[in-house]
């Protein structure tokens, strides 16, 4: 038979005989405590018993899948469109329950030990001691020919006890050195103990200065740790409950005005439930699935986007306890797939500015998220199947990156000029200035940013254009043998970071099918050396590409 869970409860297990002895039936009541239902089985054929027993257990165990998992939808359905409610009605922001208490629950600390006690140690014997001396008395002489044995008997006794000492002596030197043992190894057990603690209680004390001093800094306005601030709060508040995944947020401030400014990326599709319920076909013993109408399901994503975006504000007031921001800028932002070209895209789909005074003021538990976000004038429909990117009101800093500003070296370039054997820091720069040429008619912004500042990203070019816009990121990579898929992933991930639309990774060499596969599905261009020399005949400049001088300089990958 099978395994019982904790909803299944057999009630009764029964066998019944006749008169003589033989069985009757087998019988059992099994009971589904979630579903309510109970169902006996009962055969004589204790096979057909055993089998009709796992098949009732069976048939109890899909329909509880069903049940529960259409519960699980209703409740994310009901708790998607209400997620300001949620926001709302959690406890008031503390930092203070952020802070950390030593827990050495579980550190071993070493018994204590006992030592062995010595022993009681006799008194030294002297061949001197009258004891151990042989003394002839008189009846003595009446067993005359057995005084030898008299003598020997007292000689003996003396040996004894002298053994006895000796014994003693070396037993209490064994247990002083067990005992020193011991007290050794306890020594150094509670010092390995000792300074595991002192280290947890250290690193808790460091985490906690640096906590305090992160919010003592936003309480001065601190612009670096305002956004230090939001950005360790804004995501744990947004953990209360488990609806989506983790919310990624980018943060800025801006100290002129107390405007937090803030991105955030919208959960994606597949977070939502694909099937409106699911149905038990108890003639099939099978589920079948019924899935969403489709207007059905757009709105329950776009009313889903409404209020999560409305939550998020909440939350940033919710967290401001010192009242430091007077305005709030929204950006929310949607990872999706071009169907068209099957290509991953960002945009910002909703945008708004909210007065933080004006939005403490608003009853969240009766308002309607749609019609709040359009109160404070924002721009923009969460419509899935029919994206219309928005200009953000206000763009993350573009300081973020580190900007630098650097000279043209293009013009100053002789026609015989090796890219694959030019120093670094001016191959990056003429990377930059090549794409000003490729962007000129876009009215693109291109920088080069600090080294080893910005996770490798050597170049960045801000659009503002409302339905293409946003940041592009560029690496350059000098290298004279074929570039690894790693940078193509990294490059990947400073997108993700940073939000970026789109990513171009140059090279003086060329790429392995991997890569060229990876960067096909995550919007990212390669260019190749072949490909970069071109780009630069296109604008007249005929520099050329040899790898062998390149390796020679000992200089390039």
């Amino acid at each position: 038979m099978k395994d019982i869970d904790e909803n299944i409860k057999v009630l009764d297990n029964n066998v019944e005989y006749y008169k003589n002895g033989n069985v009757k039936a087998y019988e059992s009541t099994i009971h589904h405590v979630g579903l309510e239902k109970t169902i006996k089985v009962r055969n004589r054929d204790h096979q057909i018993y055993s089998d009709k027993f796992d098949e009732a257990i069976e048939l109890l165990y899909k329909e509880w899948e069903v049940v529960s998992t259409n519960n699980n939808i209703e409740l994310f359905i009901e708790s998607s469109s209400k997620y300001h409610l949620l926001s709302n009605n959690i406890k008031k922001f503390d930092y203070t329950k952020y802070l950390r208490v030593v827990d050495l629950s579980k550190v071993k600390i070493p018994n204590i030990y006992k030592e062995k006690e010595l022993l009681a140690i006799p008194e030294k014997p002297s061949k001197n001691n009258p004891t151990y001396m042989f003394q002839l008395k008189w009846y003595h002489k009446l067993f005359y020919p057995f005084l030898y044995f008299f003598i020997k008997d007292s000689k003996l006794k003396y040996e004894t006890d002298m053994k006895n000492y000796d014994d003693t002596i070396i037993k209490n030197q064994q247990i002083t050195k067990t005992n020193a043992t011991i007290k050794d190894t306890y020594k150094r057990k509670m010092i390995k103990s000792l300074i595991i603690i002192l280290k947890i209680k250290l690193k808790v004390e460091i985490y906690n200065e640096e906590l305090n001093n992160l919010v003592n800094g936003y309480k001065r306005s601190d612009k670096d740790s305002i956004i230090a601030y939001f950005s360790k709060f804004l995501p744990n508040r947004m953990s209360y409950n488990n609806l989506y995944k983790e919310i990624t947020f980018e943060i800025d401030y801006n100290s002129e005005d107390s405007t937090l400014i803030v991105n955030f990326k919208f959960p994606k599709e597949n977070q939502f439930p694909k099937f409106r319920k699911y149905k038990f076909i108890k003639t099939h013993k099978s589920i079948k699935e019924i899935e969403f109408k489709k207007a059905e399901r757009e709105n329950l994503i776009k009313e889903a986007y409404y209020s999560l975006y409305i939550a998020i504000v909440n939350d940033i007031v919710q967290v401001d306890t010192e009242k430091i921001i007077s305005y709030i800028v929204l950006n929310g932002i949607y990872s999706g797939v071009d169907s068209r070209t099957g290509k991953e895209f960002q945009a910002c789909i909703m945008t708004s500015k909210f007065q933080t005074e004006e939005f403490r003021n608003i009853n969240l538990d009766n308002i309607e998220p749609k019609d709040t976000f359009k109160y404070f004038s924002g721009k923009g429909v969460p419509d899935i199947n029919n994206i219309s990117p928005v200009e953000p009101i206000r763009f993350i800093d573009k300081g973020k990156f580190k900007l630098i500003e650097t000279d043209e070296i293009l013009s100053n370039l002789s026609i015989d000029t090796n890219l694959a054997a030019m120093d670094w820091r001016d191959f990056e720069t003429l990377i930059k200035d090549l794409f000003e040429l490729e962007f000129r008619e876009q009215d693109i912004e291109i920088r080069n940013t600090q080294h080893s500042n910005d996770g490798g990203i050597d170049v960045v070019a801000f659009n503002n254009n409302p339905y293409t816009g946003g940041v592009i990121l560029l690496q350059a990579k000098r290298y004279t043998n074929t570039v690894q898929p790693e940078p193509v992933r990294a490059l990947k991930g400073s997108m993700d970071q940073h939000n970026a639309i789109r990513g171009i990774l140059v090279t003086t060499s060329s790429f392995g099918a991997s890569s060229i596969e990876y960067a096909r599905q995550h919007n990212i261009t390669l260019i190749n050396g072949d490909k970069l020399v071109e780009m630069f005949k296109n604008h007249n400049y005929n520099f050329h590409i040899d790898l062998e001088q390149a390796k020679k300089s000992n200089s390039v990958k």
